[in-house]
């Protein structure tokens, strides 16, 4: 999405990058450059003139020392502090899609905020993944014939089900919930789908969903999905979204991945679910609790031990963190920084943010 058009500058831009600055001392930038996976950094994607700035991500009172005089801010974090000090910022570009660590309150007037999304392929692989994997029970065939126990084989269990034919319900139609969709197609199962603004009957049908609502047809989907993706961002209206009531719909044999945000599913309900195997099972990407820094190797994602579960796939919140998800956002947040510089339309405002 293109919109909103600034005033073009005729000078430097001065951009701050919540980052260490890239090494290019004795052309290690180059070399790094033909490393399987590297991309070029943004100060080598950027055709505008800019003056960078850097401040370690994990520095909280260098951040805000090093906001003042910035036009660009480059991060995913946005404090009421950080916003006293930002006394010239004029856009905020998230190198990452969900904003829910941007303080609303925080924003200068007269400062845009976009963001950047391009993690849809690698998540929505993810999701598939996380699908096969609990249905066919792969982790527990592994870990039994690494024991030399020959349970699971075809011989000596019954036949386990396929993808083939079943239904999958996506929670939320974004850049993810489609993406997921367009692969659980290529799987021949059925779609359904609820979201806060539902697609026209012609994009429903193109999409193949056998049916698509709104949020009030939530439970509708809950009791009718065999694999329940959410996909929805974190916002006040979808936290605690999939509570107890939510979850005591799901068939006893359902699971429910969730790639987007920790909050959304109600953490207690959630685990009580597996915990008493009232649901088939979950994958789950992100938490409710998280590191307090980079030292920090010790905190659990979350109060409750989904560890001992051995019905549930945990992974720290990888799903997006592809190669090709870090090259296409620093192309996007690069395009945005042009685009400012010269007062053309940006990519991706974030409207509830954004205060021009």
């Amino acid at each position: 999405m293109f919109d909103l058009i600034s005033q073009a500058f005729d000078r430097p831009l001065n951009v701050l990058q919540m980052a260490r600055p890239p090494n290019i001392e004795d052309g290690l930038r180059e070399q790094d450059a033909a490393e399987p996976g590297a991309h070029r950094p943004l100060e080598d994607i950027v055709t505008a003139p800019v003056s960078w700035s850097y401040a370690d991500p994990d520095d909280k009172a260098a951040i805000v020392k090093a906001l003042t005089g910035q036009d660009v801010l480059v991060g995913a974090v946005f404090t009421r502090e950080m916003g006293l000090s930002a006394d010239s910022l004029k856009m905020i570009a998230l190198p990452a899609a969900g904003f829910e660590k941007i303080a609303s309150d925080a924003v200068p007037e007269g400062c845009v905020v976009v963001n950047a999304y391009e993690h849809e392929a690698p998540i929505a692989e993810w999701v598939m993944m996380a699908a096969e994997v609990l249905d066919h029970e792969v982790l527990k065939a592994d870990r039994l014939l690494r024991q030399n126990d020959w349970g699971m084989w075809i011989f000596r269990r019954p036949p386990y089900r396929e993808l083939f034919g079943r239904t999958m319900g996506v929670i939320g139609l974004g850049h993810i919930g489609r993406r997921v969709l367009k692969l659980a197609r290529a799987y021949d199962m059925r779609l359904i789908a609820v979201t806060r603004t539902p697609p026209s009957a012609d994009e429903a049908r193109e999409m193949g969903l056998a049916w698509v609502g709104d949020q009030s047809q939530l439970g509708d989907l809950m009791s009718e999905a065999d694999f329940i993706a959410v996909t929805t961002p974190q916002l006040p209206s979808t936290e605690g979204l999939v509570g107890e009531h939510e979850i005591s719909l799901m068939k006893p044999d359902a699971y429910i991945i969730n790639p987007a945000r920790g909050p959304i599913i109600e953490e207690t309900a959630l685990y009580e679910a597996l915990r008493d195997r009232r649901i088939g099972g979950a994958a789950i990407d992100v938490w409710w609790t998280y590191p307090s820094g980079p030292n920090d190797h010790t905190t659990r994602p979350s109060k409750y031990p989904f560890h001992e579960l051995d019905n549930v796939l945990m992974t720290p919140h990888i799903s997006g963190g592809t190669y090709g998800t870090s090259e296409r956002r620093s192309r996007i947040v690069a395009e945005n920084i042009d685009r400012f510089h010269r007062g053309e339309p940006l990519i991706n405002v974030v409207s509830e943010l954004s205060r021009v």
